[in-house]
């Protein structure tokens, strides 16, 4: 719940009254308090509930670690070995930390790889 005075986050007792925690506003007493909704209707906060079940999650193992390919990019690139313009590209810290990276990059097409310092 929300203090209709001031909008701090406030929790109600069990008789549904609430007492802000913002000691500048200090406001006590109902939280029956109606706003309008997004959808332009009128919306009583007495009446909101709250849920802390968990919901199921899908998760997808995806193993692909051996082939680390990165982004794809289209017109950036050009494959050395076939001409084509999908390359696969990634930045990587090979040398110290005072240097730049180095760009990884590999053919969608063929999969030749090569990098640029």
């Amino acid at each position: 719940m929300f203090c209709p005075s001031c909008g701090t986050l406030a929790f109600p007792n069990p008789k549904g009254d609430i007492a802000c925690t913002n000691y500048k506003c200090g406001y006590n007493g109902p939280a029956n308090v109606v706003i309008k909704g997004v959808d332009g209707k009128n919306v009583d906060l007495s009446q909101a509930k709250s849920s802390t079940a968990a919901r199921g999650r899908v998760y997808d193992v995806v193993k692909d670690s051996d082939k680390r390919q990165g982004v794809l990019t289209t017109e950036s690139y050009m494959c050395p070995k076939c001409d084509k313009m999908e390359v696969f590209a990634y930045l990587e810290q090979t040398r110290s930390s005072d240097e730049p990276e180095t760009r990884m990059l590999t053919c969608k097409n063929c999969g030749h790889g090569w990098r640029e310092y």
